[in-house]
């Protein structure tokens, strides 16, 4: 089975890709801004009721597929398969992320904590609302050991303090 996929939009103004591959905090702090193509533009009404939406998009700059991987290379870490993480090297590199929303206005939607690049196609705009709410997820230990330095150094709480866990353990 063949599946096409048609890009509502594209990110017009997202992370600049330093060659590194690499996500800074910035995202959380950057305003980020995609443009949605004339004929969907009329698909954005109402969006702007929401604090928060769910942005779909081709990681275009994926180019390898891996199966297994060492999350964020660190040795401790344990090999897992590529779905049980968030990175891109997968067969179908299709990126998912909650982000801040800014405005609407016309055809341009800003938003903070898009980790997409500058060119990045746009497949869909989702409402972010009661029912993907997750109250206390289960996650690996080694997630929650690199949350738990992340949110620390990279000041989460202060600049996206929507991130993360609604409760503690």
């Amino acid at each position: 089975m063949d599946i096409y996929l048609k890009p509502i939009g594209v990110v017009v103004k997202g992370l600049e890709d330093s060659g590194e591959g690499k996500v800074a905090r910035s995202r959380y702090e950057q305003i980020s801004v995609i443009k949605i193509f004339d004929e969907f533009v009329e698909g954005l009404e109402g969006l702007e009721e929401y604090s928060h939406i769910i942005v779909v998009y081709w990681m275009h700059k994926a180019t390898e597929v891996m199966l297994k991987v060492k999350p964020w290379g660190i040795e401790k870490f344990p090999v897992v398969g590529i779905f049980a993480t968030r990175f891109p090297p997968r067969l179908n590199p299709i990126g998912v992320t909650v982000v801040e929303l800014i405005s609407v206005e016309k055809s341009l939607i800003k938003v903070k904590g898009l980790d997409a690049w500058t060119g990045t196609p746009v497949l869909d705009i989702k409402p972010y609302d009661y029912f993907d709410i997750v109250k206390k997820p289960r996650v690996p230990w080694w997630f929650k050991e690199m949350w738990s330095k992340w949110k620390y150094k990279w000041r989460y709480e202060e600049i996206a303090p929507w991130l993360g866990p609604c409760t503690e353990d």
